[in-house]
């Protein structure tokens, strides 16, 4: 158990996926009133001076755990097909 309360508070990284172009730039962790996200963040590249710094992808983690299992379902299904 950790010594300290979570709650409200996340932290973010910059990603060891560099090498895909459509990749997060910054990924962490997120504890809202309880419920724990994933998040994920891109710099933004506009000119615009009035542009956010940095756009934020939100997802609970139970649900980026389902889809996460969905996709390595799908994968293991395409290698079952007899060429």
């Amino acid at each position: 158990m950790s010594e300290y309360d979570e709650t409200n508070r996340g932290a973010i990284w910059k990603s060891r996926f560099t090498d895909n172009h459509k990749a997060p730039q910054f990924t962490g962790h997120l504890n809202v009133e309880g419920e724990d996200y994933k998040m994920s963040a891109w710099r933004n590249v506009s000119d615009n001076p009035r542009s956010p710094v940095l756009n934020f992808q939100i997802q609970k983690v139970s649900e980026f755990e389902a889809a996460h299992a969905k996709k390595v379902q799908d994968l293991e299904e395409e290698e079952d097909v007899p060429f």
